[in-house]
């Protein structure tokens, strides 16, 4: 299958789920918990006073990558990493939520390997819910959110491991429109369907010192011109029982072109160096399991695995995560 089969066909299904999402409701409610799907968030904000916790164990395995032409190649050595990731949201009001998410990872490939455990990058942000829900659910919900990753992961003056490279170095605001809806099915279990779209535009330059996570040799000093970010994502979650779900997640994520300037010294020369960072583009699905113990704490866990895309790595991301209300 070509490029862009794979790219119209896995887009057609996203605006199907997004239509059916805007169309659909529930008649009346069925007893049904949800902890949510692995990737698309909750356009419905949390009560006032109340905390969320929602903390993430990830393993990444990539051993291949989709070329400028969306061709799979396999690439030796692979990389593996451990990730852990931690949001926490709060309500302010009914309508309004702060959200702060945090991490940690560690990576290998071939015979290296990442020093301890490197702080990721930090976000910080806030969600306005614009429209809520109705009482009998024959509404949707639907969000505006702003987040900004502040470059609190490592990415440059690598001390020659590249690894050790957590972060991008950059400032990062995204703007997000949320949507959350109920549906029906004929046998009577409720579905919860989600859809997400957020935009980056790019950000400021980046200084890059020494070697860094843009491949970058150690007596480099320049800077790196980022391109901007689109992420869209749309999630299907089907209630089993009371207890448990199964949920899908159907996602597309680019990251725009980027520029690489600077010099590399030596003795008494500097040798310029420019670069060009084509698009790159991703399609991803990640079906998972949820267990809702109540309706207060949930475990989801299952996969994002990577099924199309240029100029990225290819990927299988299982992960886990536990859903508390406090």
């Amino acid at each position: 299958m070509t490029q862009r089969k794979h790219r119209f066909g896995f887009l057609a299904v996203l605006s199907l789920a997004s239509a059916v999402c805007a169309d659909q409701a529930v008649a009346q409610e069925t007893a049904a918990y949800f902890t949510g799907p692995l990737l698309t968030p909750n356009a419905v904000t949390l009560p006032a006073g109340t905390l969320l916790l929602e903390p993430y164990l990830i393993y990444t395995k990539s051993n291949g990558y989709y070329g400028a032409k969306g061709r799979h190649h396999r690439q030796a050595p692979g990389m593996r990493q451990w990730q852990t990731s931690i949001p926490v949201y709060y309500g302010i009001t009914n309508r309004l939520q702060l959200h702060f998410s945090f991490g940690g990872a560690h990576a290998a490939s071939g015979g290296a390997h990442t020093t301890g455990v490197g702080a990721t990058d930090t976000s910080l942000g806030m969600q306005y819910m614009v429209l809520p829900p109705d009482n009998d659910r024959q509404r949707p919900a639907i969000s505006l959110a702003y987040a900004h990753r502040f470059p609190t992961g490592a990415y440059d003056r690598l001390d020659q491991n590249p690894l050790n490279a957590t972060g991008n170095g950059a400032n990062v605001d995204t703007f997000s429109a949320l949507l959350q809806e109920y549906v029906r099915l004929p046998n009577g279990r409720p579905m919860r369907l989600r859809t997400t779209v957020s935009f980056s535009p790019p950000p400021e330059r980046v200084k890059v010192n020494g070697m860094s996570a843009y491949s970058t040799p150690r007596k480099f000093h320049g800077r790196v011109k980022l391109g901007n970010s689109l992420n869209i994502s749309t999630a299907m979650e089907y209630s089993i029982n009371t207890q448990w779900a199964l949920a899908m997640d159907l996602a597309y994520n680019r990251d725009g072109a980027s520029q690489l300037h600077g010099v590399v010294t030596g003795g008494d020369t500097a040798s310029a160096v420019a670069h060009r960072y084509d698009s790159r583009d991703i399609y991803s699905l990640a079906p998972a399991v949820e267990y809702n113990i109540n309706d207060r704490i949930g475990i989801v866990g299952g996969a994002q695995v990577s099924v199309a895309g240029r100029n990225s790595n290819a990927f299988i991301m299982p992960m886990i995560a536990l859903n508390m209300v406090l």
